[in-house]
């Protein structure tokens, strides 16, 4: 069994997905790595185009923000999708960078914790996301959150 790279071995701070020095990764590991990696990158772009929306004031409230609002959500709401829009992107990008698409900007033990902190991340939002009262934001984000906290953790081990 070879180890599987991911990244470019050439620029400090790469990383073998599922091994670590000595311990070459597992070819059926490498690929679990990769799709639980590109399904992050997917899902993340898919979270910040939702946020986006709700920026430039697409009537989605409904499934937003615990669904209290329907229609256009309020200024503070619209603001606070800036920022998820810009964690969204940023977490896609982590996830681009582990594929080897984008130059990591992490060594590989601060892209270990980064990979932690992702999984830390999505814990609330799959709880909150599945026991939320808005059933709308519960189809469409329940089981989202839940495929991101385990794809998630599958990348961070």
């Amino acid at each position: 069994m070879g180890c599987g790279v991911i990244g470019n071995t050439k620029v400090s701070g790469s990383f073998v997905l599922g091994s670590s020095p000595g311990t070459p990764a597992k070819k059926g590991q490498l690929m679990l790595d990769q799709f639980a990696s590109g399904f992050l990158v997917f899902s993340f772009i898919a979270l910040a185009l939702f946020q986006l929306a709700i920026v430039l004031g697409a009537p989605l409230g409904e499934y937003a923000y615990g669904g209290q609002n329907s229609g256009v959500l309020p200024i503070p709401y619209r603001i606070a999708s800036i920022f998820s829009f810009l964690v969204a992107l940023a977490i896609a990008g982590h996830y681009l960078a582990q594929l080897g698409v984008l130059a990591p900007l992490l060594g590989s033990e601060l892209n270990q914790l980064a990979n932690w902190a992702i999984v830390v991340f999505n814990i609330p939002a799959a709880v909150l996301n599945n026991i939320t009262k808005s059933q709308k934001e519960k189809r469409l984000w329940g089981g989202t959150t839940i495929a991101n906290l385990l794809a998630s953790v599958i990348v961070a081990i």
